[in-house]
């Protein structure tokens, strides 16, 4: 059985302590304080986040490059006969229209969710108030628009069907959840400044954090700092952090998503999910935690070698009796161990199932 280790203790509040969860690990209670203040004593690091594409991963269509260097765009939609037309008003909001015979509709779009790292995919609201996500994405993949994911298996009746799926008041919350920060249901929309993931998103609300570091004495070492660090969280409380976005993992007792897990090519787009399945997640002594290999204020390094020497330090001769090293090469482990894989039309992952892939599984 896979050991993913327990949350229990973890998730078990102290006296007056608010309850952790994956998609709230802090347990301080304070208001928030915005990012931008967290660079008067974290400027090396705000800075590094700031141009990560965490923070990117929700925008203002106007501001987003991806979109507005290729207007005007037009694509013909197959599927219901209409056309649907991408372009910038006067006043420099994106809009979306389209159009059949001498039928039109259109709406405004409000905000462009993704970094661009894989795609972006922008969403608006109909005059009623509806969301929108809209029918069209920009997909890096390729540097060009399509059909959004999933939307391929609709089929619109109606003009304003082909302008894109309505979403409901549940996946309003979890897209802006995952793409913002100190969001709540009740807000109409996201504060600009703290569009996309920014510090308090995983640290937690800082305003009672800012009150304490500024008072007049020097906070004592090992005394309350009212702010969450994750990387004091176990291996698996980290992933389940992470994967609150990233995909949530299963625990060892639930043998149906596990095996949906391992089974479904699809479940490479998250990470968190398929990471806890290896071994060496599982028979890490310290637990092969995110951030080992990761650092969440910056974006993942693209040079092979940086991933060898994450390996190397378990996986080589001497270090660790049961991390073997590998008979077939002592570099670019991760294109052996951890492929990329074309699942989704437009996207490529890597696969965070640390194995020895065989090669007829990978068919």
């Amino acid at each position: 059985m896979i050991r993913f280790g327990t949350v229990l203790l973890a998730l078990l509040p102290a006296a007056g302590q608010t309850v952790r969860t994956p998609t709230r690990s802090w347990t301080q209670e304070s208001a928030y304080a915005g990012s931008r203040i967290c660079a008067g004593c974290h400027g090396a690091i705000y800075a590094r986040q700031e141009a990560s594409n965490h923070a990117g991963s929700l925008r203002p269509p106007a501001a987003t490059k991806e979109l507005t260097d290729s207007l005007p765009i037009r694509i013909a939609d197959r599927a219901s006969g209409a056309t649907l037309t991408l372009t910038q008003s006067a006043e420099g909001k994106l809009e979306l229209e389209a159009s059949k015979e001498d039928k039109i509709e259109r709406i405004t779009l409000e905000w462009a969710f993704g970094s661009g790292a894989k795609g972006i995919t922008p969403v608006g609201r109909k005059n009623d108030g509806t969301f929108v996500e809209s029918r069209i994405s920009w997909y890096a993949f390729q540097h060009q628009f399509g059909l959004t994911t999933g939307a391929a298996g609709g089929d619109p009746k109606t003009e304003s069907e082909s302008l894109g799926r309505n979403l409901s008041v549940k996946d309003v919350q979890e897209c802006f959840s995952c793409h913002t920060t100190g969001y709540a249901p009740d807000q109409p929309a996201p504060a600009r400044s703290e569009m996309g993931i920014r510090c308090e998103r995983c640290h937690g609300p800082g305003a009672e954090h800012v009150r304490v570091m500024q008072a007049a004495n020097q906070k004592a070492p090992g005394a309350d700092k009212k702010i969450f660090h994750p990387g004091t969280l176990d291996a698996f409380s980290q992933a389940q952090m992470c994967g609150s976005c990233h995909g949530r993992p299963p625990r060892d007792t639930d043998l149906d998503a596990i095996r949906l897990i391992e089974q479904s090519p699809n479940t490479v787009r998250f990470s968190s999910q398929r990471l806890v399945l290896s071994r060496c997640f599982n028979e890490s002594a310290d637990g092969l935690k995110c951030t080992r290999c990761h650092d969440p204020h910056t974006n993942v390094v693209a040079q092979r070698q940086h991933w060898d020497t994450r390996c190397l330090a378990c996986h080589s001769a001497g270090v660790r009796a049961k991390a073997r090293t590998c008979p077939i090469a002592g570099s670019n482990c991760v294109s052996c161990h951890m492929p990329s894989e074309r699942v989704m039309r437009n996207s490529e992952f890597t696969d965070h199932w640390i194995r020895v892939v065989r090669e007829r599984a990978r068919r």
